[in-house]
Order: C-alpha cells, then sequence, then structure tokens
C-alpha cells in the first residue's frame, strides 16, 4: 500500500510525463534502495534483482497496445513473488507496491508504457550511483 503523495507523484510521471518528477523521485528511490554498506546487503535492493526487473520490462514488445498490457499484468504477479521470497524489511518489499501502481497507471497508452519505462530505467541507473556495495 502506498500513500497518496507516492501515488501523486507516480501519476505525475506515467501519466503527465513530467520528466523534472520522474528524475527527482527515481533518484530518490535508487538512494534509499542502494546498499551503503555490507549489512545492508541483505535487507536492500540488489542489482541483480533490479536489472532481472528491468531486463523483463525491456524485453516488453508488441504490435499493439494490447499486447505489451498483458505483458505488463504479468509482471505484476512476478514481483509480488519476487517480493514475497525476501525478508520482511527487503527494499523489494517497498519497491514492489511502487512498481505496481505505476504498472496499473499505464492503462492503453503507450505514451505512458513508454513514461514506465524511463522512471523504472531511471531508478535502476541512481541505484547503481548510490550502491556502494559492489556483487561479486
Amino acid at each position: 500500500m502506498i500513500d497518496q503523495k507516492t501515488e501523486s507523484r507516480i501519476k505525475k510521471i506515467i501519466v503527465d510525463g513530467n520528466p523534472e518528477e520522474l528524475i527527482k523521485f527515481a533518484e530518490e528511490l535508487g538512494k534509499r534502495f542502494a546498499p551503503q554498506n555490507e549489512r545492508e546487503r541483505n535487507s536492500k535492493l540488489s542489482s541483480s534483482q533490479i536489472r532481472n526487473i528491468l531486463d523483463d520490462v525491456q524485453r516488453m514488445k508488441g504490435s499493439n497496445m494490447g499486447e505489451i498490457r498483458n505483458q505488463l499484468f504479468r509482471l505484476r504477479p512476478k514481483l509480488a513473488y519476487a517480493a514475497g521470497k525476501t525478508k520482511p524489511d527487503n527494499s523489494l518489499r517497498q519497491l514492489q507496491p511502487i512498481l505496481d501502481k505505476a504498472i496499473e497507471l499505464i492503462g492503453d497508452s503507450i505514451k505512458n508504457f513508454n513514461n514506465f519505462k524511463d522512471f523504472f530505467e531511471a531508478i535502476v541507473g541512481y541505484h547503481r550511483y548510490h550502491s556502494k556495495v559492489r556483487e561479486a
């Protein structure tokens, strides 16, 4: 469950296509979920966890928005499953409802889908930038 302010920010990014909000919120999330030391490795989002989800999004293609929407709907339970496998304090459990709301807001719009992709790519980029722990 996400609060009203977070939902409003996601709507500005996905539906309104606000680039300033996209950058600001993506950096906040990337920094919040990036491990800062070895102790945080198990509670924060790993690079491989977030890259696996991004890879799924980047592979989404279709001749129409209906096909892409079906792929997005399949991503939602996959995100829930990945979050459910983690410990209760893992960052993926916090990111999952944010991405779920963003996917919900895409609707039938290719523009919204592209805004979602840009947002998620920015989160991954900032996550990598702010992560102080490198995976082997």
